[in-house]
């Protein structure tokens, strides 16, 4: 194994980074074309012109709004496939489980 520590450390930023290329650049893109309601959201924030990371990260009445207003369309709209639903409460255990082998194996 690896005797050098800033060479191990350096292999595992390395090593990370890619993962997050890879979910950003291959698993999401797979989402979006396979799961229907990340599709659909994609397609009406493309249409509207909205920034939606602007809504995530900026913390002002717009954001509070836009969350209202989606919140509302979903509820409105008769649908079963948001909310607690099997794949949500998947993706939340998944997303520990991510966590959790993180915080094994970074922390060594």
């Amino acid at each position: 194994m690896m005797d050098n520590p800033k060479a191990k450390a350096w292999g595992q930023l390395i090593f990370y980074s890619f993962l997050i290329w890879v979910f950003g650049w291959v698993v999401g893109p797979y989402m979006e074309k396979n799961i229907s309601i990340y599709g659909q959201i994609a397609q009406i924030v493309e249409e509207r012109d909205i920034d939606s990371g602007a809504y995530m990260y900026g913390d002002s009445a717009g954001s509070y709004d836009g969350e209202y207003y989606l919140a509302d369309s979903f509820k409105h709209s008769k649908r079963d496939d948001y909310g607690m639903t099997k794949g949500f409460v998947g993706g939340l255990i998944s997303c520990f489980l991510i966590l959790g082998f993180g915080w094994l194996f970074i922390l060594e």
